[in-house]
């Protein structure tokens, strides 16, 4: 696992050094790079060329997670031979992983527990006594309302275009007879992608498209969020493809197949599971990234995440925690009935 474990590291260093999110809601006075950059780009004295030095500081960790994911991969090693342990109980053990897990979970729900408390209060911590106002004023509220219905239109149409995107790339590179450079260069993309920094993607589509018809446009901020979050729905298309019988395509040629019918026919519906997941992931990704579309949403295409920026720089909080409320509740919704799909279609392989 020393492979696994050094890449998670570095993935995690990596977060945490281009986060925009988490600093820009309680870092305060402290500023890290990502808070310099949005700064420089949509400060009250923006400074294109002073953001452009910053993001190019921000891809210096990119290019460095690059060249240690690259050779932590020699680290990597696949057993041809499985074998299944039972493991044993043990009373001692087993209570302590459990009191463990507990404390964790307490401590991460406690964090959350409070955007459950505070839409619903009549003003916190003052008073605390059970309302539904603010949920009601949301509701009424149509600019607010509108956001809710552009993030959800954004979310489905990123899950969409990038369910086919990666689904084609996959298929290129897993069951096709493309030329091994051009497969190359297409993990490569997603390499990339995996490792550069939202911003500095959001700030290249904004300096790319800028007097444009794209322009603060819908289609592009769905283009960015299927550039943003291509490797890993990528990476699994390509190992589930893999994982399928790889003499699928010389059969149906020999039948008089061609290999777009026998990709329609037999390899997707076994990859049914796998298209979901990559769904679910677009889509609930798409409805809380704030980093990249908050350089090209304009005003009548903000989503959710773009105005809980602004209504934080107004310190309208109760609205803050009511929209956050809408995105918890929609992407579990929407987890839970395609986890039922795929469940389902799991038990009937079986």
């Amino acid at each position: 696992l020393l492979g696994t474990l050094a890449a998670s590291f570095v993935q995690c260093f990596f977060l945490c050094f281009t986060d925009y999110g988490i600093p820009a809601s309680v870092g305060g006075e402290f500023d890290v790079v990502a808070t310099v950059l949005y700064n420089e780009m949509l400060g009250s004295i923006p400074d294109f060329n002073r953001g452009a030095v910053v993001a190019m500081m921000m891809l210096i960790p990119s290019v460095i997670s690059i060249i240690l994911l690259k050779y932590l991969e020699r680290y990597n090693v696949r057993y041809n031979k499985i074998s299944q342990v039972e493991l044993k109980k043990n009373p001692v053990r087993d209570g302590i992983c459990a009191v463990g897990s507990t404390v964790i979970l307490v401590c991460v729900l406690a964090i959350f527990a409070v955007i459950f408390v505070v839409p619903l209060v009549q003003e916190w911590p003052y008073q605390v006594h059970f309302t539904l106002d603010h949920v009601r004023d949301v509701l009424n509220d149509q600019s607010l309302f509108g956001v809710y219905q552009n993030s959800i239109l954004v979310a489905v149409c990123t899950a969409l275009v990038g369910l086919l995107v990666t689904y084609g790339a996959a298929l290129a590179t897993a069951r096709s007879g493309l030329n091994g450079k051009l497969k190359g260069v297409i993990d490569a993309i997603a390499l990339v992608t995996n490792t550069i920094p939202g911003m500095v993607i959001g700030i290249a589509f904004m300096l790319i498209f800028s007097g444009t018809p794209l322009q603060n446009t819908f289609p592009l901020i769905i283009l960015c969020n299927v550039v943003h979050y291509f490797s890993t729905p990528y990476l699994m298309m390509r190992n589930s493809l893999s994982k399928l019988n790889s003499s699928w395509e010389t059969t149906a040629s020999l039948m008089g197949d061609n290999w777009i019918k026998t990709i329609v026919r037999v390899v997707t519906p076994n990859m049914t599971s796998t298209i979901l997941e990559v769904f679910s992931y677009y889509f609930v990704n798409a409805m809380v990234t704030v980093s990249a579309v908050i350089f090209i949403a304009g005003a009548r295409t903000m989503v959710i995440t773009t105005k809980i920026k602004e209504l934080q720089y107004y310190t309208k909080f109760n609205e803050v925690f009511v929209l956050s409320l809408f995105i918890l509740g929609t992407n579990i919704l929407v987890k839970i009935i395609l986890g039922y799909f795929i469940k389902r279609k799991e038990q009937k392989e079986k």
